[in-house]
């Protein structure tokens, strides 16, 4: 086994992890502090949180990022600073802005240009300290995909199935928990609202094009198992979509909270299924077996 497996096995990642999340939350108190000293206005919370639940809260953050960023950082191959870039980029999107772009239309909270601002510093540096810290192992080639020596018309559908299949995920569960929290949201407190089909389709159809963007490029660099992939992939999109998110946001009621993670959970398990089954098909991603040496006897 060489230095770098032992690197990324547990021992190595009890003290990496930590380390990851302290970067990611010092790089996101000096981010507040800069937000602050520009007299950018926050978002308008309905109900005031203590200091020491936005810390708190703050910290459970970026120990969730520091997870999703070690996994996605362990997998990715190419050099430093390509890794460095579609992480942050990747982290950023995903957790920042098209959160905030959701924030927008759900809740009139504000602060939106504030809010993407403030989340620069936290997923450069978060995944700053992941790429320095955790490497792919160098004897595995990056994984194969769909457009690798191959002309458009094999692969041109599956971007556009791969567009168009968040927004119909996130309608079909949507849907499903809808009984339980459109009426919150129709009562119209804790600062939620309720846009219209007409609004929402072209924001999702925004969004996905969006989470596009910067998934394929993880896709391309990664260096591990398809399935290894999917896992990460999911995790990060539960994690960054949603949870983090929810467990901060101590002030709506806990049933929306709940129903909402499990909803994200199940959007993210089958839209990151959905993207390793279209661009990264197992009998393309699979290695050629080593063939034994014929010796004459």
């Amino acid at each position: 086994m060489n230095s770098t497996a032992l690197s990324t096995g547990p021992s190595g990642m009890a003290w990496k992890i930590p380390v990851i999340a302290l970067s990611y939350f010092v790089a996101e108190t000096v981010s507040g502090g800069i937000v602050t000293a520009l007299g950018m206005a926050w978002p308008n919370i309905p109900q005031e949180m203590t200091s020491t639940a936005v810390q708190v809260g703050n910290a459970i953050g970026s120990i969730l990022m520091a997870g999703c960023l070690a996994w996605l950082a362990i997998g990715l191959r190419g050099g430093t600073a390509i890794r460095w870039i579609v992480l942050a980029v990747f982290a950023y999107v995903t957790f920042g802005l098209n959160n905030q772009i959701e924030a927008a239309i759900f809740t009139t909270f504000g602060g939106f240009t504030t809010m993407v601002v403030f989340l620069v510093l936290p997923c450069l540096g978060g995944a700053a300290a992941a790429t320095l810290l955790l490497r792919s192992s160098g004897q595995t080639p990056a994984i194969t995909t769909v457009f690798r020596d191959r002309p458009a018309s094999a692969w041109w559908w599956r971007l556009l199935v791969a567009w168009l299949g968040f927004p119909v995920i996130y309608t079909f569960f949507g849907m499903l928990v809808s009984p339980i929290v459109v009426p919150l949201y129709q009562q119209q407190e804790f600062g939620l609202t309720l846009p219209t089909m007409g609004t929402l389709i072209p924001v999702l159809l925004g969004r996905s094009a969006l989470y596009l963007a910067v998934t394929l490029p993880v896709i391309a660099l990664w260096g591990r198992s398809r399935r290894s992939l999917a896992l990460a992939l999911a995790t990060a999109f539960f994690a960054m979509m949603g949870l983090i998110g929810l467990l901060t946001t101590t002030f709506l009621p806990p049933v929306l909270r709940i129903t909402h993670s499990v909803e994200i959970l199940a959007d993210a398990v089958v839209y990151a299924g959905l993207l390793v089954l279209l661009f990264v098909p197992s009998k393309v991603g699979a290695r050629a077996p080593e063939r034994m040496p014929v010796t004459a006897e």
